[in-house]
């Protein structure tokens, strides 16, 4: 039984596996057989500097449920081999069971983790929400990912697919680059902005209404990758998906500038998911060079306001982009935590008070780029 699963008899408890890297064996090998289905397919895609993964999902369904949200990272198909390889199957539709796992319900930790297997290679998370189990081997650079039935996969899964893999496999390689809770706008002449705050700050609403703006280049409006490297950071784009509240799309309407916006789901917290790049292609870039970090707070004071630009301290932005980033991303938090340091010691740093008008915050954004 894993997360109250009750597996097949077809893959007996494994309680006698003595570590991690047996029952990643055990687990590979049961990914391997699922993704090599009569009715799997395969994806490639772009990881930024260079790099690219291929993504096996073990039916077309599956595929179509979490590949939109990647959709903007696809690459034509190559034999070399990828920097990263994720196996995606769930137990319902393709009949592999997961192996029982070797740990208890009292080896949870309060995100998941599973105690004995987060170490300096291996990374396992069972997320009891979206019923995922998300479980790495840095050696080969190998992600698995599993569910019992994805047809009752939540939206914020579809939204952001394999995200702690991403997470992983940026955090544990030892380079510049780490994956991040921010958004990300910009253009081509000056760069990108990122925007960095906790939940309800504004920072996911102030990127979108840059894209339906339509003279600006977008990012991100949730999570992105970041690399602080020797000529300068720059900041890679992950997802083409967002989840935003009734309340944030009306505001967002009065912006709108393109068409109407592509539904893809909602959750029953009032959420609803969007394809935006199904919507706006020509919006969408994959890297740019970052220019500075902003910390937007939606102001509380009555009356019609300006957008207002100041300048803070890194330790601002380290405080705005590490609490949450370390929070939601389990299990490389000392290198994450180097790494937010690093890159707000490298850009300057502007808190961003947004005035009563949204319409005019990619204006504002513009006047600013200029003068930095």
């Amino acid at each position: 039984m894993i997360g109250g699963f009750s597996l097949s008899s077809r893959h007996t408890a494994a309680r006698n596996v003595a570590d991690p890297a047996e029952y990643f064996q055990r687990a590979l090998a049961a990914a391997t057989a699922a993704c090599k289905g009569p009715d799997a397919t395969a994806k490639r895609i772009n990881l930024g500097s260079g790099k690219y993964g291929i993504l096996h999902f073990s039916d077309g369904t599956l595929e179509n449920l979490l590949f939109p949200a990647l959709a903007h990272q696809e690459l034509p198909e190559r034999k070399s081999e990828a920097d990263l390889k994720i196996l995606a199957w769930d137990s319902a539709h393709s009949g592999i069971p997961m192996w029982s796992p070797p740990w208890t319900t009292g080896d949870y930790l309060a995100r998941g983790e599973i105690a004995g297997y987060n170490n300096g290679r291996f990374r396992a998370v069972f997320q009891f929400g979206s019923g995922v189990l998300s479980f790495y081997d840095a050696a080969p650079q190998i992600g698995l990912w599993w569910t019992k039935d994805y047809t009752r996969l939540p939206l914020y899964e579809r939204a952001a697919p394999f995200l702690l893999l991403f997470h992983w496999w940026h955090g544990l390689r030892g380079d510049d680059s780490l994956l991040i809770h921010a958004a990300a706008v910009g253009t081509g002449e000056r760069g990108g902005l990122l925007l960095a705050g906790r939940g309800g700050s504004g920072k996911s609403t102030t990127a979108l209404t840059c894209l339906l703006d339509g003279n600006w280049l977008y990012l991100a409006d949730d999570y992105c990758v970041v690399r602080t490297g020797a000529e300068g950071p720059t900041v890679h784009s992950l997802y083409c998906s967002a989840k935003i509240d009734g309340e944030t799309l009306t505001a967002l309407r009065a912006t709108n500038r393109g068409g109407p916006l592509l539904e893809v789901g909602r959750d029953p917290d009032g959420k609803i998911g969007f394809d935006l790049y199904q919507c706006f292609p020509k919006s969408f870039r994959q890297e740019l060079p970052l220019r500075a970090i902003l910390l937007p707070y939606v102001s509380r004071q009555n009356g019609q306001r300006a957008n207002q630009f100041v300048r803070v301290g890194s330790g601002a932005a380290v405080r705005a982009l590490a609490p949450s980033t370390l929070f939601q991303l389990p299990g490389v938090g000392a290198n994450n935590f180097r790494a937010i340091v690093a890159l707000t010691n490298r850009l300057p740093c502007f808190q961003l008070e947004l005035g009563s008008e949204p319409t005019v915050v990619p204006e504002s954004l513009r006047h600013f780029m200029t003068c930095l």
